[in-house]
């Protein structure tokens, strides 16, 4: 029984190595800083009754939901859009598809982008799937450490360990592993971010 299970983990290992993806799109590099910027300021940003309402409505807004709706892809998008007209710059340039669905981005990435190694960077966006289905959860990572802990800005998620990961109240600052699974969700790869145009469409 030890061995079963010793080759089950190892097993579960090579998959997810082999199945983590990471893509670089292109992003100028003044959206991508003051976007970071635009999210950092949105850290501890709440809902008004716990249902998807409230100020976190304007995440939902810029990607034309309704409140009540997830909002973790939305509240990326807002950052870069909110960073884009403050820089005077074009709403079509900005890396992110117009979405409220975070594997939506990561299609794009992996349809337009650059595969790299899968290894995180700061400014990337980590990406989870449940299941076959469309639905998973995005968050963005700023600080990366050893062992693929990462810590990242998340929206719709919750502050405490002992909370909703995934479809939170609000804006919270995370530590995540790009290795690990998020409840149900398996990590589906990485979306980065060059400034140079080489080789990326």
């Amino acid at each position: 029984m030890k061995y079963l299970l010793l080759f089950v983990l190892l097993f579960l290992f090579v998959q997810t190595a082999h199945s983590n993806q990471r893509y670089t799109v292109y992003c100028e590099a003044l959206l991508l800083e003051a976007s970071a910027d635009s999210m950092i300021a949105q850290i501890g940003t709440t809902e008004a009754t716990g249902r998807n309402d409230g100020a976190v409505e304007k995440y939902l807004c810029s990607v034309g939901l309704s409140k009540g709706l997830a909002y973790c892809a939305a509240g990326q998008y807002w950052c870069f859009m909110v960073a884009a007209e403050a820089l005077g710059i074009m709403i079509r340039n900005i890396p992110l598809p117009r979405t409220g669905l975070a594997n939506a981005i990561y299609n794009r990435a992996k349809k337009h982008g650059q595969r790299t190694k899968f290894k995180p960077q700061r400014h990337d966006l980590i990406v989870w799937r449940k299941g076959k289905t469309a639905f998973g959860h995005v968050e963005r990572i700023i600080v990366v450490g050893k062992a693929g802990y990462v810590t990242t800005v998340g929206f719709n998620t919750s502050p405490g360990k002992g909370k909703s990961q995934r479809d939170g109240q609000g804006v919270w600052k995370r530590r995540r592993n790009i290795f690990h699974p998020l409840g149900r969700m398996r990590v589906r790869g990485l979306v980065g971010f060059i400034t140079e145009r080489r080789g990326v469409k």
